[in-house]
């Protein structure tokens, strides 16, 4: 393991927290986040409904899909683009959170998008990210299986309708970029002088599934072999990612050149 990646597994190993279902999951990320009131957020790639609760803040949701956007009753503006090619000069520096849920899995180049929310924070503003882990085997299977196949098993494990597609409702195309691999994500994270403040996983409901029809250890077994490195860090049914990434940039460097201040940045960390 590389030095970066020492430090990078360090940070997250102190942090970490493994939780069984999402919903408790979403109950710690509500706490460690505490009341959100008269922020100014972003939810970017916002769907039809947020996972965290917000009291009187303005919040700005951009989406790709017009069926989404109009199923989100709780958006204050609405924006319907691409985030790979959207940008507003206007945004730099505005947010107080940028929320993306489930939505970096599906981009084909995360790394772009990832780094304009880095420019639209304010410095003392949060991102939190939502999605699936891709090195376990639901997002082995998920990334290299027709699309098909996902709307049989969303159909079998969920009830979804194929039709649900046609609407946007789900399942969508899933990329999983090697840029949002768990390492690789941190290092750009770092890099940009951000850290992560608050890591959390938990076992998805397609997990669960599988267990009702194989043994839990072939499961368990399989998780091991796709975590590969990571197998030591996380655990053995990480399915998901809760990630709060806040900048790492200490008083003395508010003045300092952006390379200056990165570099400070890591090796606080």
């Amino acid at each position: 393991m590389t030095e970066q990646k020492e430090q990078i597994a360090s940070k997250l190993k102190r942090i970490y927290h493994h939780h069984d279902n999402f919903q408790t999951a979403i109950v710690a990320l509500r706490e460690f986040l505490g009341e959100l009131k008269q922020l100014k957020v972003l939810e970017a790639g916002c769907g039809s409904a947020s996972h965290i609760h917000m009291n009187d803040c303005a919040v700005t949701g951009i989406d790709i899909s017009p069926y989404q956007l109009e199923r989100n009753q709780r958006l204050t503006e609405r924006i319907c683009a691409d985030l790979h090619q959207y940008d507003n000069p206007a945004w730099k520096q505005s947010f107080d959170m940028i929320i993306c849920w489930d939505v970096i899995e599906h981009l084909q180049n995360p790394k772009i998008v990832v780094e304009k929310f880095f420019k639209w924070l304010k410095p003392d503003g949060k991102i939190v990210l939502g999605y699936p882990n891709p090195q376990i085997w639901k997002g082995v299977v998920t990334k290299y299986s027709p699309y098909f196949v996902h709307q049989l098993f969303y159909r079998i494990a969920s009830g979804t309708p194929f039709s649900a597609s046609k609407t946007d409702q789900g399942p969508f195309q899933t990329i999983f970029a090697k840029e949002i691999q768990l390492y690789a994500l941190m290092s750009s994270a770092f890099s940009n002088g951000y850290e992560p403040i608050f890591f959390a996983t938990y076992e998805s409901y397609q997990n669960r599934f599988v267990k009702r029809y194989l043994p839990h250890f072939v499961v368990d077994a399989l998780n091991r072999f796709f975590l590969g490195e990571l197998k030591t860090l996380l655990d053995v049914s990480a399915t998901d990612f809760v990630i709060v990434l806040s900048r790492n940039i200490p008083a003395d460097a508010a003045t300092a050149t952006p390379l200056e201040a990165q570099d400070k940045a890591v090796t606080r960390a």
